[in-house]
């Protein structure tokens, strides 16, 4: 995925967790649990991936205005990043932070792909392995020390300046990637069209990819996450389109070394396309909320090894108040702090022309006001 390992070595707050479980059902928690880190008019219109070397650095990677934009976290605040060497860019849709000085991120630009490696003071280009994805632009990374690893239309591999490639069945698209070690690595997506294909998951060893058994997730099912805490901790999800306009079915399962188990639950109503580990044997997703009625807050649902719980994030200022407005699309440990980042994007209210502005988002999980943090 977009780096997930610290999340292996912090425990998530527990003040954070017990904000966000009091939300209950579909209620909203009187104390969200999240705090806007970024919004309103920047240089960010929407944001696809954050990725964090550290407590004080990390980076958020989209789009605004038909142009890329890589945003960069000081340790205070938020700003476009200015290290030279970055090409234009239609989109950067992918970031992956292994250190302070080893950072990697994927964009397109027309029918062309962008491979960039910061190495603590520039950008440099990269030429990436395969042709552009026609497909599915937003390529999937994850890099870990000594291993980049890509998706899309098949698995690649590169370390010691070598591209490895493993070709996939035609129809199969890796939508994401999620590493343990440079010899652990988990991969999913789909064998399209969605109605008719199914989902694929496979396992790097090391040397080469392994197709592991089919996860047991609802039939139209677009399996487009995945997460691994451990070889026995795997976790995949996406949703389905309902029928007759209907909210979306979101489905999650777990992989516990021998086979998989559907843990859906009580998830519903969900576009689902973030999914992150919470450091305690638990789970948080969170996308585009369309449960009935209608509500215009941010969503985020945490699973605590049995229960799905419901929970609001932080308004914008300037956030539409009327309809569903916000949209997450990824998750990310913030740093070794147990505390986390969602980036993604939000509407504004119509104006008197019924048009609407969307701007980039970017959410910190917090330690509720009157709760200890130590």
């Amino acid at each position: 995925m977009h780096v997930r390992h610290l999340t292996r070595t912090a425990a998530v707050s527990l003040a954070l967790a017990s904000a966000l479980l009091m939300a209950g059902g579909a209620g909203a928690a009187e104390v969200s649990g999240w705090e806007v880190s970024l919004s309103g008019n920047s240089p960010a219109g929407s944001l696809m991936s954050v990725s964090s070397a550290d407590d004080d650095l990390a980076w958020a990677v989209g789009r605004k205005d038909g142009y890329g934009v890589i945003m960069r976290w000081d340790g205070e605040q938020w700003s476009e990043d200015t290290a030279p060497g970055l090409p234009d860019v239609w989109q950067w849709s992918s970031v992956s932070a292994v250190a302070a000085d080893d950072v990697w991120a994927y964009g397109t630009v027309g029918r062309s792909q962008a491979l960039v490696h910061y190495d603590g003071e520039r950008w440099n280009s990269v030429t990436a392995a395969g042709p552009a994805d026609d497909s599915w632009p937003e390529v999937p990374l994850d890099a870990v020390a000594g291993r980049l690893f890509k998706g899309g239309n098949a698995l690649y591999t590169y370390a010691d300046g070598a591209w490895q490639t493993f070709a996939l069945p035609a129809g199969v698209d890796i939508r994401d990637i999620d590493a343990l070690s440079a010899d652990d690595a988990y991969a999913t997506g789909m064998r399209y069209p969605v109605k008719g294909g199914h989902p694929v998951t496979y396992h790097w060893d090391g040397e080469t990819w392994t197709l592991m058994d089919q996860p047991p997730v609802r039939t139209g099912t677009d399996t487009a996450k995945i997460t691994a805490v451990a070889p026995d901790d795997v976790y995949v999800a996406g949703w389905a389109d309902a029928p007759d306009g209907a909210p979306p079915v979101p489905s999650v399962a777990h992989w516990n070394g021998t086979a998989w188990e559907d843990i859906t639950g009580g998830l519903s109503d969900l576009y689902l396309h973030a999914i992150a580990p919470d450091g305690r044997g638990g789970l948080w997703v969170t996308g585009n909320d369309q449960a009935e009625p209608a509500v215009s807050e941010a969503v985020f649902w945490h699973f605590d090894g049995t229960t799905w719980t419901k929970g609001a994030g932080a308004p914008a200022p300037d956030g539409d108040t009327r309809w569903p407005s916000y949209t997450f699309y990824d998750l990310a440990p913030a740093g070794a702090s147990g505390e986390f980042w969602a980036v993604g994007d939000y509407s504004t209210p119509m104006d008197s022309h019924g048009d609407q502005t969307v701007n980039g988002l970017i959410e910190r999980s917090t330690t509720p006001t009157g709760t200890a943090s130590d």
